[in-house]
């Protein structure tokens, strides 16, 4: 594989636009970050190696995998690219509105793949991972049909390869990505042992989007004085809810407490850019799929940088205590982004 553009600057310069990227973003890329830049920026302007399919990029959350890449989108030229988030990506494959008439649904996948990814020279994933045996089939259907089709990976995970679907049970099913990703892939290990999110929520920096956002402890919302409606998401409705403009106001059980999948979370997301959930109940009583329902919508507010306001009976510290270990620091991550207030419990 060649290098995606003539056009494009040295590695040098590739390298020096990243930088400066980041620090338009007010990172001042650590040691290990710089490193990161520099083998993105040597691999996709000099061209990977006849056997290189793409570069693995895995960390705790909050090193910075995501703005990285972002950066990368940004200031690589537009043609022969793609970027996608785990959930968008196979949101979009899966969308009833893409199936072709009669099509049959073994092959609604592959075909979802053919569409999104034709004509690509470089796809950006964030967030590879396989918690379930059904990721791993996804998984090694978008590895292999990006090796066959000669579309170069860079992807971000919160898991080293040999971690992924770590469960007895099920981690043979895996196996055969993790070989591949071993053996062609570049992979690099993004960790200088700082939650940059953190450090970010505690200086009050990027007072925009998700991180305009805030975790109202003992503190109940007042949603606008406006008739309460119900939402058609499917062929299904969710509420009641309160809605003026494009800020919503819904509670806790219409959103995790009913069988709401990533579908409708994305298609609720691009509805509204600014959201209040309220009445969420003590975390420790929280049932393993409204933890998981609430991961989910975390991850997708996060990645769509949408305003989120969360009204909890606590300061939600043991959420996520029947997740994977990673699941839940990347659920403590992402909290640790919205601005905290205690108040007292008003009825």
């Amino acid at each position: 594989m060649s290098s995606l553009s003539t056009t494009q600057p040295s590695i040098a310069g590739l390298c020096t636009q990243l930088i400066d990227r980041l620090k338009d973003q007010q990172i001042e890329p650590d040691p290990v970050q710089l490193d990161l830049v520099r083998l993105l920026s040597e691999v996709l302007r000099s061209g990977p190696s006849r056997t290189a399919k793409g570069i693995y990029v895995y960390g705790p959350p909050g090193r910075g995998k995501t703005a990285i890449i972002n950066a990368l989108v940004d200031v690589l030229p537009k043609e022969g690219i793609a970027r996608f988030h785990f959930h968008e990506f196979f949101h979009t494959l899966n969308s009833p509105k893409n199936r072709v008439p009669g099509q049959r649904l073994g092959s609604i996948f592959t075909q979802g793949l053919e569409r999104e990814l034709n004509g690509l020279k470089l796809l950006i994933f964030d967030e590879f991972h396989c918690t379930e045996p059904g990721d791993a089939m996804l998984m090694a259907k978008l590895v292999k049909y990006c090796t066959e089709h000669k579309i170069f990976i860079v992807t971000t995970s919160n898991y080293s390869p040999d971690n992924l679907l770590d469960d007895d049970a099920f981690h043979h099913l895996v196996q055969p990505t993790i070989t591949t990703i071993e053996t062609s892939f570049h992979i690099f290990e993004l960790d200088h042992q700082i939650d940059y999110r953190t450090l970010a929520a505690d200086s009050g920096a990027f007072a925009c989007g998700y991180r305009a956002g805030s975790m109202e402890v003992n503190c109940t919302a007042t949603p606008p004085d406006i008739e309460p409606v119900m939402i058609h998401i499917g062929y299904d409705k969710i509420g009641p809810a309160h809605i003026q403009d494009q800020a919503l106001w819904i509670s806790f059980a219409q959103l995790c407490g009913t069988r709401r999948n990533t579908a409708d979370y994305l298609e609720l997301a691009r509805r509204y850019s600014k959201w209040h959930i309220m009445e969420i109940p003590p975390s420790a009583q929280l049932p393993m799929d409204e933890e998981r329902r609430l991961a989910n919508l975390l991850d997708i507010f996060y990645d769509q940088d949408i305003e989120l306001h969360l009204y909890t009976q606590d300061n939600l510290k043991h959420l996520g205590h029947m997740l994977h270990d990673t699941e839940k620091d990347r659920l403590v991550s992402r909290l640790a982004q919205l601005t905290y207030n205690n108040a007292e419990r008003t009825n």
